[in-house]
């Protein structure tokens, strides 16, 4: 089978997603460079509209995941330049015609690759990240293309299960055409180790992530605060890593020491460290589907607390992988960040078990490719 993958995000997921896919597949991946914190690419050092993998150097890295040769670098612009980005749009789809793809994997709404779903959308199977948009982010033109794609391309692959019946239900589709599949771990971050990670010996707490109000990074926030109070814990810290703006006042957090907060983008090689030297990772969500950052913690084994919301439930197995909280409780939060700090043989436990379900088990890249295979039999 000939699959066409046309992404605007990337590095992280697909690249491993890819890997398995191509297997038993002729993958031919097609990228954007448009915002560096989607795909870690820079379109400054693109000469051209579409550059093969061979010509950027930033994929050089890869090369063992993906085939650089069958691998397409857009040099991206805004959707706000729609004469232009449709233009794009018809030069990629050129190249699809030269390639003559069986059926096609998009995991995006923007106009980057919208000649081809005109054209090619009988061949489509479209990733749905986000079965319904996040608190604070539906934003008008995302709700356009959304309902554009989502009406064009009949097709529809959720990235977990828990949402598929109300998504179903929400939109009235046929359960036929919605298919489901999950993310597995994001092992591009071991490729950006550049040097020896240093151990520190306390006990590390870590959110990253895009700064969001749907987050809720102010729960997680004042959980440790009210940790920090007790003054009985000394070796314990809190990392907040990420680019956005906060929903409120973070001043009053920043005068702990024991507080670091890192408003800024996080390149890979500070995330993979960053990760390493955590303890637990927190994904404190008032709402969510699936995470990445989940996946991205448990590239390095890390345990993750995670509320119960959205797809998080299925990505972290309640004891085992992580713990499961109910959401916007900073009580909870507190409870859950010390039962961990005094029982290290059950942090010990939980990160055994992710290296035996993520990294060859059931929730391992060649299952979820596998489900993703089986989607697209339904399309050839």
């Amino acid at each position: 089978m000939k699959i066409a993958f046309l992404s605007t995000f990337a590095l992280d997921a697909n690249i491993s997603l890819i890997n398995a896919l191509k297997h038993n597949s002729d993958v031919y991946f097609f990228t954007e460079a448009l915002y560096e914190i989607f795909n870690f690419l820079d379109k400054k050092k693109l000469t051209k509209t579409i550059s093969k993998g061979t010509e950027v150097d930033q994929l050089e890295r890869f090369r063992d995941l993906i085939d650089l040769d069958k691998t397409f670098v857009i040099k991206g612009t805004r959707n706000s330049n729609v004469i232009k980005k449709l233009y794009i749009s018809y030069q990629i789809h050129q190249c699809l015609k030269e390639i003559k793809p069986d059926v096609i994997i998009i995991d995006n709404n923007m106009l980057t690759y919208f000649v081809s779903t005109i054209a090619l959308r009988k061949k489509m199977l479209l990733v749905v990240h986000d079965p319904f948009l996040h608190s604070g982010e539906n934003l008008f033109i995302d709700r356009v293309l959304r309902k554009i794609h989502f009406s064009l391309i009949k097709q529809k692959m959720l990235l977990n299960e828990n949402q598929k019946n109300e998504f179903i239900a929400h939109y009235n589709y046929n359960s036929k055409d919605i298919h489901t599949s999950f993310l597995s771990v994001y092992d591009f971050l071991n490729y950006f180790k550049t040097k020896e990670f240093v151990v520190s010996d306390n006990f590390n707490i870590l959110f990253f992530g895009r700064i969001s109000p749907y987050k809720g990074i102010k729960f997680l926030l004042d959980a440790f605060v009210e940790i920090l109070s007790t003054k009985k814990y000394p070796n314990m810290t809190l990392t907040i890593a990420g680019s956005g703006n906060f929903d409120f006042e973070i001043e009053s957090y920043r005068q702990h020491p024991e507080i670091k907060i890192l408003n800024q983008y996080i390149y890979p090689e500070n995330l993979a460290n960053l990760i390493f030297n955590s303890s637990v990772v927190v994904c404190p969500y008032i709402d969510a589907t699936q995470s990445g950052v989940v996946m991205s913690a448990y590239a390095f084994k890390k345990p993750v607390i995670a509320t119960n919301v959205g797809g998080l439930p299925e990505m972290v197995k309640d004891r085992s992988t992580g713990i499961i909280i109910e959401p916007q409780n900073s009580e909870a939060i507190k409870n859950t960040i010390l039962e961990l700090y005094n029982n290290s043989c059950l942090l010990q436990t939980m990160s055994q078990n992710i290296e035996k379900l993520y990294f060859s088990g059931e929730k391992s890249w060649t299952s979820s490719a596998n489900r993703f295979i089986e989607a697209l039999e339904n399309i050839k």
